[in-house]
């Protein structure tokens, strides 16, 4: 069996979590197993089906060797590996804790080997010991003429892999800056995190997904993507699924054979009724987070929003829990308030079980206590948000 290095993005248990329920999804035995905080090592057949499905991964290469500590060793070994042609582009990535001094100068020896053979080569370097997927794609390192060697420390040994996968940085962008229909005065879900709560679902190819707060399509847009054909999108505001029905126009000049989404304007207390009482396989959503926040409110009133939250979702998660099928899941985001450095989650895990519905702990064994929360959710925060967005995977008994 084939051994993968995955380079894991910005949030390590989102693309540990992700990459363990697509492998389910996609019927994939892996094996897989940390390496420091930023690399998991796997085993198993990686398909390009199965890793343009991830979000979370951002780059992945296939084990070559391991090497001792030795720069003569790593040069001899890496050498060997660049075809004989007449011209050559190669890169290294440092996945340790510290780039060590030798890391240039083995790049140079590389490079002055290859130039006394009269070849042409080009080193590719930048600023930090990680080439980014950016650098990697654009100076054409990836197979079958690239080569960005993954070296990755582990004792007394390194790792040694050739990338052969990055993420499609261009297209997340795209669908997360391009898109001709963004409202930026109401938060916006990203993509990524989208396509990941997606994935945590766990739906089966042909399923049913609704959407009940569409706002500007994002869901329904990495659903369909992903190749799932019944979706329905639902939003209160009218001007949000205006927003979807826009996007989704220009979201077929992207991709072929995109699905249109069923489309309609209801209350969340009117969406049994709209929708006739139907059910779907999963639901994965992002209801209202609460109001927007400057920072600078007190606790009682981070406490008076915590509560108004807490009844708008208790009331949510008793309709959802009619909306979906004995055996499908509910992934929706709940927010956090932060109050200084205390948290305010919602107190709503005792509420589910009143609605037939159970928590699913969706991070793998192999995920360290030190990354776990008390809640077994996950959560997710760009760096200046004032609201965490924590990730709940909801399973209908």
């Amino acid at each position: 069996m084939q051994e993968y290095l995955i380079a894991f993005g910005r949030e390590p248990e989102f693309t540990i979590t992700e990459l363990a329920a697509t492998a389910r999804r996609f019927a994939l035995p892996l094996q897989w197993r940390l390496v420091g905080k930023t690399v998991g090592l796997v085993t198993g057949e990686l398909s390009e089906k199965f890793l343009d499905a991830l979000a979370g991964t951002v780059k992945v290469a296939e084990v070559l060797t391991e090497v001792k500590v030795s720069k003569e060793e790593i040069v001899s070994f890496l050498s060997s590996q660049l075809e004989q042609t007449e011209r050559c582009e190669f890169g290294l990535s440092w996945y340790g804790p510290k780039p060590p001094r030798w890391l240039m100068p083995v790049g140079l020896s590389i490079k002055n080997q290859l130039k006394n053979e009269s070849r042409h080569v080009r080193y590719v370097t930048s600023r930090t010991p990680v080439l980014s997927s950016v650098v990697v794609k654009k100076n054409k390192l990836l197979p079958p003429t690239g080569y960005e060697f993954f070296l990755l420390p582990e004792g007394d040994k390194i790792i040694i892999g050739r990338t052969i996968w990055v993420q499609d940085f261009e297209a997340w962008s795209q669908r997360d800056y391009g898109r001709p229909a963004r409202d930026a005065r109401v938060g916006m879900l990203p993509p990524k995190l989208a396509r990941i709560m997606i994935n945590l679902a766990e739906a089966r190819e042909g399923a049913g997904i609704l959407d009940p707060f569409c706002g500007s399509g994002t869901v329904l847009q990495e659903a369909a993507i992903l190749g799932y054909r019944h979706l329905v999108g639902v939003d209160a505001d009218s001007n949000g699924v205006t927003r979807t029905r826009e996007n989704f126009v220009w979201l077929k000049k992207q991709y072929q054979q995109i699905p249109e989404p069923a489309l309609m304007v209801a209350d969340i207390s009117r969406l049994p009724t709209v929708l006739n009482n139907s059910t779907y396989d999963a639901i994965v959503t992002e209801p209202y987070l609460g109001p927007p926040l400057r920072g600078r409110e007190n606790i009682n009133r981070l406490e008076q929003i915590r509560q108004e939250l807490t009844e708008f979702y208790k009331n949510t998660i008793k309709v959802l829990s009619l909306m979906v099928k004995p055996g499908g899941r509910i992934v929706m985001v709940w927010p956090v308030l932060q109050a200084g450095k205390e948290y305010l989650p919602l107190p709503l895990i005792n509420e589910i079980k009143l609605h037939g519905l159970e928590l699913v702990e969706m991070l793998p064994k192999q995920i360290p206590n030190g990354w776990r929360n008390n809640r077994g959710t996950l959560w997710y925060a760009r760096p200046d948000a004032r609201v965490i967005r924590e990730i709940v995977v909801l399973q209908k008994q």
